[in-house]
Formats: structure tokens, sequence, C-alpha cells
């Protein structure tokens, strides 16, 4: 008898402690913040994030919704994607290419905004003395970017505006060093980059623009998170957007100073980070146009052969 009423006073003392069930466990844990990992790396497409975090911005809109912030300063824009099949990180910035590709090979993510549009940082280049005037001049000419990337688009786009076909030109699919590199030697004719080494290239005196994106494709990187975090945790990327925007408006109101903090994580000369800097612009929102835009990149990049399947770009693009 002595032995019963101890199991029983045991088993009610474990109730009380939230040792029986999972109902005592979630209520302790309920105050806890979850931990958003974000990786982020550092270049002007991601300016306003970057001043959103080292002002602090992040870690306290996030706190406000119940988050802490993990910060990842991720040194390439390939790692990004990696980082997200791995399962390292919660939320993260790529371009919109990359982003399909991800999606198309099983990563499990969704856009849930604009990072960056800048037109200006995407452009076809030749050497300043080439003859080169327009597209329609490299008829027959060797032409490079990298393939799978968004200059992929734009070199097609250019090709069709002149009335002209892929087969027309010899295209040539290089890294932007090597291109950079050729276009020196004189190994290409012609060849889409973007920046940095858009500007790197241009104000150096090594490169003249031909034609960039203006009225043409608006050269997207996107905000990513993982589906599950789209699903149970969306306040959070709610919580980013709104410090999104006070990095922004910081940026307006305080441009030496924002442009002193990103210096210290971007590594570019402060003269042609001032030009770059002007190019984009950092507007969250997914407007018609965007969905259109993404489902022509999804059209193009499967005709293309560069994604391993079709991306329904409606379940893809999540609005917070």
């Amino acid at each position: 008898m002595k032995k019963v009423f101890m199991c029983v006073m045991l088993a009610v003392l474990l109730a009380m402690t939230g040792g029986l069930g999972g109902c005592g466990g979630q209520d302790s844990a309920a105050g806890d913040k979850k931990t958003v990992r974000i990786g982020v790396v550092p270049l002007p497409h991601y300016a306003d994030a970057w001043v959103a975090y080292k002002k602090g911005f992040l870690a306290e809109e996030l706190q406000k919704s119940g988050y802490e912030l993990d910060w990842h300063t991720i040194a390439l824009g390939p790692v990004v994607s990696e980082a997200f099949a791995a399962g390292e990180i919660d939320m993260g910035v790529m371009g919109d290419f990359p982003a399909f590709i991800g999606r198309s090979a099983g990563t499990n993510f969704c856009i849930t905004s604009v990072a960056s549009t800048a037109p200006e940082a995407l452009a076809l280049i030749v050497r300043p003395d080439s003859p080169v005037k327009s597209m329609a001049d490299l008829k027959g000419k060797k032409v490079a970017t990298t393939k799978a990337a968004y200059g992929q688009k734009l070199l097609a786009l250019l090709v069709e505006q002149a009335g002209m076909k892929m087969e027309d030109i010899s295209f040539i699919s290089l890294s932007m060093p090597d291109l950079a590199a050729a276009l020196a030697r004189g190994d290409i004719d012609a060849g889409v980059v973007w920046d940095p080494i858009l500007t790197k290239l241009e104000s150096s005196g090594e490169a003249r623009v031909v034609a960039d994106g203006t009225g043409l494709y608006d050269a997207y990187a996107v905000w990513m998170a993982t589906d599950e975090l789209a699903k149970n945790d969306m306040e959070a990327v709610r919580a980013v957007m709104r410090a999104r925007q006070k990095g922004v408006e910081y940026m307006q109101e305080h441009p030496e100073e924002a442009s002193r903090l990103l210096l210290e994580e971007i590594n570019l000369p402060s003269e042609q980070f001032a030009i770059m800097l002007k190019k984009f612009s950092y507007e969250q929102e997914m407007t018609d146009k965007f969905y259109q835009d993404m489902q022509d990149t999804e059209e193009f990049m499967y005709s293309n052969g560069l994604l391993k399947g079709k991306v329904d770009v409606n379940a893809f693009i999540v609005k917070p």
C-alpha cells in the first residue's frame, strides 16, 4: 500500500512540474525566443540589409516579434544556396537564377520579397577601342557571359532585340574574372558582366558599355526563406522586411555614415562603391511585373536546359 501511495505521489509531482505529458514543456518553451539564421553576401545588392544589421535594426525588429538573430556573413553567392540545402540558414539572399536552380533541384525554400533591382548593374561590354556600337555588330563574333547566371538572360534578350538568334553569335561561358581577362587579351569580342566587376572595368577604362538591362531586364536579387519558416514563422519574415526598410531610410538620411558602415564589410574602392550604390533600388514589393518577370525567367531557364524540372512560380513566391 505504501508503495502504491508513493507511486501516486510521484506521478502528481511529475505532472505538476511538467514531467508528464507535453503541455508543461511547451508552456515553458513558449517564452523562449526562436533563432532565425540569416545568411547575406557582402555586396551592394544587399546594402539595405547590411545597414539594418550594422545598426541593430534586424536584431531589434526580430526581438520585438519574439525571435533572436543569428547572422551569417557568406563570402560567395553560391554558398548561400549550399547553406540552404544543408539546412544551415533560414533566410538569405541570392539572384533569381540560383533561386530557381535551387528550387528545381529540390531545395525547400521560397521567394518572400525582392532584395534589389539594378538593370544598370548588368551590361554588355566591349574593349574601349572596339568598333562595336550595338548588339547587331556582334553577329558572328565571340560573346561571353556566365551560363546559368542572369547575364545569360540579358544576352539572349539583347540578341532578340537586335532581330538575331543565339546561333548568330559564338557564345562562350566564362566566369567573371576569366571573362575580364579574355576581353583584355582580345580572345572574345564582347561579354555580359555585372557589378562589382562592371563598374571596376568601366571606371578603370578597361571596358565600354554597349547596352545594359534598362528596359529589358531588372536584374533581380531576391530574399529567400525556408518553406518551414514561411509556413510557421512568417512574422519573422515581416520583421526582416521592416528592418530592411529602416536600413533604406538610414541610407537616405545618413548617406556618408551608411557608406562608411557598408565599406567596413564590402571590400571595394570607395569611389567605385559610390557609383555602384546609385544603380540599386531596394524596393521590396513583389508587383505584378515581378511575378511576370519571374514567370519569364522560369520559362527561359527551363527552355535552355538550366533547370532540372519545371518550377511552379505561383507556389515558389510566398507573400508575407
